[in-house]
């Protein structure tokens, strides 16, 4: 079994070390990604920002000519984040830099001069996510010169790596033979990327909901026994989020450093490793994708003639 969060030392690294193009000042800031290209924009929300930032996960993006844009896709063959840049320069939009592998979205940036990322091929996204959030960072940082440190991305995964793989394996051997809720309320990118990790690297159920939001609906469930289990995970950021952990009697992780980069690589680190884990408890290959190729068959047929 190929475990590549092994590797992500290296990947961030490697990362740290490569260049990235100045876009100059912006007024705005727009990201588009979906599935494992999205969710780093979603946790960029972790970070304060002096300027408007938006995610858009889809096609439907709504962006002027003072956005500057971060497109972004693995593949660089996701019909909807190809139909969002379409839709992103017939809304004005001039400034952006891609990030790919390669594929479709790589000859457009060279048919139209945009700036361009390269993403190492021959994995699958979610395995990525060093080099998509350091571009990111390294970008920040360039165009709204904020500063942020770009090297604690790698020390938050070679710090933490030996812990990780601990609370990774108790995690896993917890999960198995239930179904997990991650909750959480400042970092809900994380919680939204451990559900994530074990859906696609598990192939199992698993969901992820927004505190306190949850404490005026969703914990009703917990009430009653059903022949199935659910097992919530919280990560807490306040005194709501720890009683809610201990009224539905969920289990705990907490942050192991208070530096948000640190937070987000090792957290990341964390949701691979324990998604592989369980994964090898059901006696399954992470890395095998079974339905996620067809649905991105169908997608591309339905917006063929757009992106023609």
């Amino acid at each position: 079994m190929n475990n590549f969060y092994e590797r992500w030392a290296d990947f961030f690294s490697d990362a740290l070390n490569s260049q990235v193009p100045e876009l100059g000042n912006s007024e705005k800031l727009a990201y588009f990604g979906i599935g494992g290209s999205g969710i780093p924009g979603e946790v960029l929300k972790l970070l304060p920002l002096p300027v408007p930032y938006e995610v858009f996960r889809g096609y439907k993006v709504k962006v002027d000519e003072k956005t500057t844009v971060f497109v972004v896709s693995y593949s660089g063959n996701t019909t909807e984040t190809l139909v969002a840049l379409k839709e992103a320069e017939r809304q004005g939009v001039r400034k952006l830099v891609i990030i790919t592998s390669g594929g479709k979205m790589l000859e457009y940036a060279k048919a139209k001069g945009y700036p361009f990322l390269i993403l190492p091929g021959g994995l699958q996204t979610r395995y990525v996510f060093p080099y998509i959030f350091t571009y990111l960072i390294k970008l920040i940082n360039n165009t709204l010169g904020v500063g942020y440190k770009e090297r604690e991305l790698l020390e938050g995964v070679t710090e933490s790596q030996a812990k990780v793989k601990e609370i990774a394996t108790g995690l896993a051997s917890k999960i198995k033979g239930k179904i997990p809720v991650f909750y959480a309320s400042d970092l809900l990118p994380i919680a939204e990327r451990f559900k994530q990790e074990v859906n696609e690297n598990a192939k199992y159920p698993a969901f992820f909901s927004q505190l306190p939001e949850a404490n005026h609906n969703e914990i009703e469930l917990y009430s009653e026994n059903y022949p199935f289990q659910f097992q919530p995970v919280v990560f807490p950021s306040d005194i709501i989020d720890e009683k809610t952990a201990e009224l539905i009697n969920a289990i705990i992780i907490r942050p192991l450093y208070s530096s948000p980069l640190k937070i987000i690589s090792s957290m990341f680190l964390l949701a691979g490793f324990t998604s592989v884990k369980l994964a090898e408890l059901m006696g399954l290959k992470p890395e095998e994708l079974r339905l996620i190729p067809k649905i991105r068959e169908i997608t591309y047929k339905a917006f063929e003639r757009e992106l023609s």
